[in-house]
This record gives C-alpha cells, sequence and structure tokens, in this order.
C-alpha cells in the first residue's frame, strides 16, 4: 500500500470533476419554498390533556388553563409622544418634570340635559380672581376631565398614547393636569398649562389602571375628594411565554407537554391564549380563560415542529391576524435513526462499516445513539454528540448478521458529585442505552460500492470494451458505478444512449452529475430550484427513474470559481429535484468548516428534512497515491458535523493521467441508475 497523504490543496487548482471554467452571473434573489414536516401527509401534532389536568371550559382540544395570581405590575415607561413639543416644567416644582406634550385643545362642553334631568347646565367659568381664593384646585365644578388611551391591548414593551383633555385651560392657574398609573401609584405625565395633556407610557406586562386629575401638582394621587376626576381607563400590556417540559426530544407517539403563560387573564378581556404550529401554519389548541395553558404533543413519526404561543383576539386569529402579543418559539421533536452497513466484501474477516444517523442533534438532550448486532450486543461506544455514530464490526463465517441502531439513554453513572464522574458524564459509553425512544429497521450489510467519475464519455461501444471504460477496467478493475454529466458543460459532453447501454451490458450503476456549468453561481433558492427542475427534465429525457440520485457539482472555491454557495441554493436544489419524484444529492467539500459544509448545515437548520431525503458526496479528504478496486482505503470521508447522509466520497482525483478518471467509493443506499 502507498503511503496515504491528504491532499486538500488540491482543490485549489484542480477540477474535482474534471470540468473548466465559464463564466456569468448568479440570481441573486432567494424565493423560499415552505418549510413542511418530514411526513408529507404529516399536518402537526395531536395533542392530549397533561396528566392529573382538567379540560379548561369553552377551550380547545387537550388544553388544561389555571388561573393564576398574576405578578405584581411593575411602573412602566413615560416618554414624550413622537412629534410633540415638551411641556413647560413648573420651575418651582423641578420633581414634576414630565415627558408630556400640551396644547390648547378642549373638550367640548357637555351637551344640554333631556327634560326632567337633575345635572348641572351651566358652561365652564374660568376664574378671573386669584386662585388662592378659590379653594383647592381653582377650577370651577362644571369643568369636565376625559382619558383616553390610543390602545387597550399593547404587547410587552409598547407603548400607549394616554390623553386626558380638559374643557377648560388649566393655565394661569394653580392647578395641572396630571396621569396617574394607579396600579402603581405612579405619576405617568404632567402638564402645567393648556387643555389637553399627552404622554406616551410604555410596561413589560400586567393590567394598568389610570386616571386623570385637575389637580394642585404633587407626585402622589390626590386624595378622595380633591381635585376633578377624569373617568378611568384601564391599559393590558401582554408578555407571553411558552416553555416545554424536558425532554422536548422524545420518540415518536411520545408526548411533549408546553406550557403558555400570560400576564393576564385572557377571560377578563374576551380574548384567548393559544398554540400555533409554525411549521404546519395551524392553530393546535387554545384556552378561553387563565394566565396559563398548557398541553402534550405527540407525533406518530419523526418529525420537528416549531410551536409558538400568542394572545389572540378570539379563537380563529391566526399568527397574522388578530394576534394581540407572541411567545419566541419553542421546538418539539420526534426522534428518528437509520442505519447503513457496508463491507468491502462478504467474505469472513471482512470489516463492515456501520454508520447511524439520527434526524436530531443529540447534544443537548437526554439521548445517546448506540449500535447493535442481532443479538443485543452494542458494538463499540454510544455517542453522545451530534447526529451520527459510526463503529465497525467484522464479519465472521455462517449466516450474514444483521445490526440495529437505537436512540436511549446511557445507564447513570455510580456518581456524578466528584470532578472525575461530572466529566465521565459526557464521554461515550459503552453500556447498553435504557429508556430507548426509538430503533432502526434491522439491516444486514452490503458490499461497499468502487466507482469512478469523469468528463469524457464512459464509452463509444455499445458494449463498453473501448475507450475509457476499457482502460479502467484494465488498469484499476471494473467499477461498480460511474459518476457522469447530465447535460453538456463547458467542455465535458453530456451522457448519451450509447455510455447508457454500455453500463447495462457491463452490469454497472450511473451517477448522474449536474451543473450548469458556472461554477460560481451557486447561490439563490431561484437559481438551485431552477437547475434542479433543468436536472430533473434532462433525466426524465434519458428514461432514469423516478427515486434515483441526481448530484449538483458544488465546486471548492478558487481563482476562477467562488465556490459562493448558500443555504437557499441547497434547499432550492432539494425542492427542484424532489419537486421531480428524485433524489436531491450534492457534490461539495463535506469538511465541517467548508463553504459548503456551513451552507449545507444552515439549510438543514432550516429544512430539516433536507438531511433525510438527500444524499452527500464529498471529496475531502482528497489522498495522494495510485489506488485500484482491491486497493481502496477504507470508506471515510470528512463528515459535514450536522445531520446528513454521507453515502459517497472522492477519495483521489485525476490529474490527467491515464485513465483519466477520479476514484470514488459508495455506500449501498445511495440510490445510482441500473440501466
Amino acid at each position: 500500500m502507498p503511503v496515504v497523504l491528504v491532499a486538500a490543496f488540491l482543490h485549489l487548482s484542480i477540477i474535482a470533476l474534471a470540468a473548466a471554467p465559464a463564466t456569468g452571473l448568479g440570481l441573486s434573489s432567494k424565493h423560499r419554498a415552505p418549510a413542511v414536516p418530514q411526513s408529507a401527509n404529516d399536518q402537526g401534532p395531536t395533542m392530549s390533556l397533561p396528566p392529573g389536568s382538567q379540560l379548561c371550559p369553552a377551550s380547545g382540544v387537550g388544553a388544561a388553563c389555571d388561573t393564576s395570581v398574576p405578578a405584581t405590575a411593575s411602573p412602566g415607561q413615560s416618554s414624550l409622544p413622537d412629534g410633540l413639543t415638551q411641556c413647560p416644567a413648573d420651575p418651582a416644582k423641578p420633581e414634576l418634570s414630565s415627558p408630556a406634550a400640551c396644547d390648547d385643545t378642549t373638550l367640548p362642553f357637555p351637551a344640554s340635559p333631556a327634560a326632567g334631568s337633575t345635572e348641572r347646565t351651566q358652561a365652564p367659568v374660568l376664574p378671573s380672581v386669584p386662585q388662592p381664593s378659590l379653594g383647592a384646585t381653582g377650577a370651577p365644578e362644571s369643568t369636565g376631565l376625559t382619558l383616553f388611551a390610543d390602545r387597550s391591548s399593547p404587547r410587552a414593551g409598547e407603548s400607549v398614547l394616554l390623553t386626558a383633555t380638559a374643557t377648560a385651560t388649566v393655565t394661569g392657574t394653580a392647578s395641572a393636569i396630571e396621569i396617574f398609573d394607579k396600579t402603581t401609584s405612579t405619576l405617568a405625565g404632567a402638564c402645567m398649562q393648556s387643555s389637553r395633556c399627552r404622554v406616551g407610557y410604555s410596561a413589560n406586562s400586567g393590567v394598568h389602571s389610570f386616571v386623570a386629575f385637575i389637580t394642585r401638582p404633587a407626585a402622589t394621587v390626590p386624595a378622595a375628594g380633591e381635585g376633578i376626576a377624569s373617568n378611568p381607563i384601564q391599559v393590558s400590556w401582554f408578555g407571553v411565554t411558552l416553555k416545554s417540559d424536558q425532554p422536548s426530544v422524545v420518540g415518536p407517539g411520545k408526548p411533549v407537554k408546553l406550557t403558555a403563560a400570560t400576564s393576564v387573564d385572557v377571560s377578563a378581556i374576551g380574548h384567548v391564549l393559544m398554540f400555533w404550529d409554525t411549521t404546519a401554519g395551524r392553530m393546535l389548541t387554545f384556552c378561553s380563560s387563565g394566565t396559563t395553558c398548557a398541553t402534550q404533543l405527540s407525533e406518530p413519526a419523526a418529525g420537528s415542529h416549531a410551536i409558538v404561543a400568542f394572545v389572540g383576539t378570539s379563537a380563529s386569529a391566526t399568527i397574522s391576524s388578530g394576534l394581540i402579543a407572541a411567545s419566541d418559539k419553542v421546538s418539539a421533536k420526534w426522534l428518528a435513526v437509520s442505519l447503513s452497513a457496508s463491507a468491502t466484501d462478504m467474505h469472513a474477516g471482512s470489516v463492515v462499516h456501520l454508520s447511524a444517523l439520527s434526524n436530531v442533534d443529540l447534544t443537548n438532550t437526554p439521548w445517546s445513539i448506540a449500535i447493535y448486532d442481532q443479538t443485543g450486543h452494542a458494538l463499540g461506544q454510544s455517542c453522545k454528540t451530534g447526529y451520527s455514530c459510526d463503529t465497525q464490526a467484522t464479519l465472521t463465517n455462517g449466516p450474514t448478521p444483521s445490526f440495529f441502531a437505537a436512540i436511549g439513554a446511557t445507564p447513570p453513572l455510580a456518581s456524578l458529585s466528584t470532578p472525575a464522574g461530572q466529566l465521565l458524564q459526557n464521554l461515550p459509553q459503552s453500556a447498553p442505552l435504557i429508556n430507548i425512544q426509538v430503533k432502526s429497521p434491522a439491516v444486514q450489510p452490503s458490499r461497499l460500492l468502487w466507482g469512478v467519475d469523469s468528463c469524457k464519455p464512459i464509452t463509444a461501444a455499445k458494449d463498453g470494451w473501448e475507450g475509457l471504460y476499457a482502460e479502467v477496467h484494465r488498469g484499476y478493475g471494473a467499477p461498480d458505478f460511474w459518476g457522469r454529466y447530465l447535460t453538456t458543460t463547458y467542455n465535458c459532453p453530456g451522457l448519451t444512449s450509447t455510455e447508457v447501454d454500455a453500463a447495462s451490458a457491463r452490469h454497472f450503476g450511473i451517477l448522474p452529475i449536474y451543473n450548469d456549468y458556472d461554477c460560481s453561481a451557486v447561490s439563490g433558492y431561484g437559481t438551485g430550484q431552477s437547475y434542479g427542475v433543468t436536472a430533473a427534465a434532462a433525466a426524465a429525457d434519458l428514461r432514469i427513474p423516478k427515486g434515483t440520485v441526481l448530484v449538483i457539482d458544488i465546486e471548492p472555491p478558487g481563482a476562477w470559481c467562488s465556490g459562493a454557495v448558500d443555504a437557499a441554493f441547497i434547499e432550492g436544489w432539494y425542492d427542484g429535484v424532489s419537486g421531480a419524484g428524485y433524489a436531491p444529492g450534492y457534490y461539495g467539500d463535506g469538511t465541517s468548516w467548508s463553504t459548503f459544509g456551513s451552507a449545507w448545515c444552515a439549510a438543514v437548520a432550516d429544512r430539516p428534512e433536507a438531511a433525510f431525503g438527500s444524499y452527500l458526496w464529498s471529496f475531502e479528504p482528497s489522498l495522494l497515491g495510485s489506488y485500484t478496486k482491491a486497493t481502496a482505503p477504507g470508506f471515510s470521508p470528512n463528515q459535514v458535523g450536522c445531520a446528513g447522509n454521507m453515502a459517497a466520497w472522492q477519495y483521489v482525483l485525476s490529474t490527467g493521467s491515464t485513465p483519466d478518471v477520479d476514484s470514488d467509493e459508495a455506500l449501498s443506499k445511495l440510490p445510482l441508475w441500473y440501466p
């Protein structure tokens, strides 16, 4: 065996799939397709009552409410309304300075009373004699005062405009118009002159009662009977929170409890406290009363749902209509695990490469992945972090064994009280898992596939016995598959019917590759989707069956190629290819910190279904040396660091030698085309 060296630098100057540079501009706009649950038929989780709770009256299914005493409201924050000027303060009482605006708008006089009414009818008359001789306020008894708020149900932290208007001005008197938050006994705003006083007021949460007075200036609420009082008003600031009981990541069919809370009993104001599934785009359930609302969600299959809680005007409110205030998103996830098993051959002594993949990053969950043989014996160590877990087994004489993967909890250590015990808690464990959440189907190992990819045609003969195929067969061995372009690129001809006939005659699979070819135009949802649609149409023209993988060629950054792939492009390719019934595939640098790796993980975070409905083909690590089919290295491509089906590895690049092909390995789960 030759010495194997990592040659990452090769991709700075060598084209991985033997294609030449081209120029062009990529589309920069991004059209987002809506995120969908992992299951195409999934309409969202089902709801049930938490244990020991009762159904909330006049509410949705599985919703339990509680009317706890709201927390004591805290004083809010006053502010000068936008575009208005500060009302002059009284220099003698700077402590009453307030960010309020004033003007001479007056309240209309009360209308004449109906016949028989005892209401006083005289018009208000402001005094023309010195204020001290007129009593406490200096304002006539008939002076009126109203208080108004521009909103009654603002969101937490939002400001309302409080407006107190009198029928007469207080200018030149010893009185002021003052607006108080009576809930917290706080002066919200004060105007020492004019007839209208306006102030902005914000609070974080709770119901606040307000009243205005015409009174001698003071920082405290006037005693009963002092001054002239306005009508009282209430403003409810809604702070909504949502939390999930741990764990929020569970196996299919197991419940996740969610509890929403708000600062106001929604029944007091005719609103509802609602759970909304942003993933499925629908209401889950609601409570028509209480300050808290709790429910349990369950899913029969794997998936992930982002949930928000919000106060809505009615049970028919949506996240875009009738929303008063909303919480942050909380995710509820139901686990899935898959296992692939591949061996270089199926003889006794051969090594089986086992790779388990979870749909959820298990790092901050109670769960780990472990791989077992058919007897239930754990192989290697369980994996506590990330999405994947890999181990190996050796074939023995006898029937072909089977293997399965499981997600569960690691057995508790004897003691976590010591520093050593706490350190060991995060290390891989070799003991069998407990509290199993989900298992994969049992799989038997299949042979690791060896193949090549090329820019040049495979052959010009239908039986394959000439050209590049003959060179590969003589020099390296019979390929199990061959990667070729679906359409003609800058200098690489597209796949022909003659090559398809040769694949059928020689019994090898075809790995279809697509590129526009402008290797810098790999950004934006629209570009990715357009490429996917075009590739699917080319595949259909070649009569490639649905379900076959179609791979987009994403080259690394270099002198002629920006390599500026983004998450939107990856999502667009996924939708364009999968929408046509094919399996999306991605050829790129599978290293976690690479441009492609970063874009891939961003796409998976946004669209988790892409990780399990598509396949990855890494060109790293790229090795130096000469390999044949018989001396090919063990399957060990770099991993992207998040969820993804890493199913192929291009381990050696062609440097233009004979035969001019790149060398590859693929797991048997990769859905190749076998004509």
